[in-house]
């Protein structure tokens, strides 16, 4: 008998109608944080084996929320972008360490990105208190260093490429460029989605000082992928 023989599958929680549920984060408990893009919220489910839970509202942001990523052990740090508008597109950090359910948490606004950006999509860790964060609007992608120190996070473009790209007013509905990201450290590449050209893309690593090396390659095409 196959793995896939033995899956099974159930609910472990339900959301209204016309919710975009975006991005998810496991925590070490198992316990789930979700993104609702279209309502500019996140979101907490607790898991509990063969049952269904009931999820609870953790915070309403200003901006549409997208990924979230894990820096150190439940801290993390969550994209936001009005990438419909004026692609205003900022970073929260929200630290979880002492909280429990039914108290408030505190999101922190801790960045607000140049005018360059576009609107932010996937994120992942690449190193030490490093993320890096695909611009879907803009076509590109964000490296950010989180200081220890509570100083300001510095970013930069860490690449631009014509795969990143999207067509402006030619899809209806509109599809993002490059979405989703993660980094395969044992294999020394980023990979990431590109939606609206339906490819599937890596670019090597310099694992010293976590800067692109060489060009982006294709691994495959014509799948229009999301997230990771």
């Amino acid at each position: 008998m196959t793995d896939q023989a033995k899956a099974k599958l159930f609910t472990v929680a339900s959301f209204p109608e016309n919710y975009f549920l975006e991005n998810l984060a496991v925590r070490a408990d198992n316990s789930v944080l979700i993104t609702a893009l279209n309502h500019k919220q996140l979101w907490y489910v607790p898991i509990h084996a063969k049952q269904s839970a009931e999820p609870v509202l953790l915070h309403t942001f200003d901006q549409l929320t997208l990924s979230l990523t894990e820096v150190e052990p439940d801290v993390f740090y969550l994209c936001t972008s009005n990438a419909y508008t004026d692609h205003k597109s900022s970073l929260h950090r929200i630290d979880l360490r002492n909280w429990s359910v039914g108290n408030r948490i505190q999101a922190q606004k801790v960045f607000d990105f140049p005018d360059r950006a576009g609107g932010l999509n996937g994120s992942c860790l690449i190193g030490p208190r490093t993320i890096l964060i695909a611009d879907s609007i803009a076509g590109l992608i964000w490296r950010v260093h989180l200081p220890n120190d509570g100083a300001s996070p510095v970013a930069h473009v860490w690449l631009q490429h014509e795969s990143m790209g999207y067509y402006p007013g030619q899809m209806k509905p509109e599809q993002p460029g490059i979405n989703g990201i993660q980094y395969a450290p044992k294999l020394g590449y980023i990979y990431y989605t590109a939606t609206a050209k339906k490819l599937f893309m890596r670019v090597r690593v310099n694992p010293e000082t976590l800067e692109a090396t060489g060009e982006p390659e294709h691994v495959s095409a014509g799948r229009m992928a999301d997230d990771f």
